[in-house]
């Protein structure tokens, strides 16, 4: 069965270093520039509705990044424990992650 592992990371300085272990591990996903609540209501509502990539590595965008990947139940684990090594168990960044089974699962990340 296939897994949808959710992550958000909040500090954008350890996001390359988690999304280069993931790809050195032979994982791939979607990664999606994000706000959390409290900061978009801060932002007198303001959404980045678009982000591209440049801007996720640029001391201006400050946001969440978002990761989507879809793996193999016996990937998981995996994953997480990579996620966790990089984020150092989100002890220095505000985010967070959980996995959904997926029912059905067609194309290819």
């Amino acid at each position: 069965m296939k897994h949808l592992i959710f992550a958000v990371i909040n500090r954008h300085d350890i996001t390359e270093d988690t999304l280069e272990a993931l790809s050195d591990a032979g994982y791939n996903g979607t990664v999606i520039a994000s706000s959390s609540l409290r900061k978009t209501l801060a932002n007198n509502g303001e959404i980045p509705m678009f982000v591209n990539l440049i801007n996720v590595d640029e001391a201006r965008y400050e946001g969440n990044t978002t990761l989507f990947i879809v793996v193999d139940e016996e990937q998981v684990e995996d994953v997480l424990s990579i996620i966790r090594k990089c984020t150092k168990n989100f002890t220095l960044s505000d985010g967070g992650m959980f996995v959904l089974p997926l029912e059905k699962f067609e194309g290819s990340f």
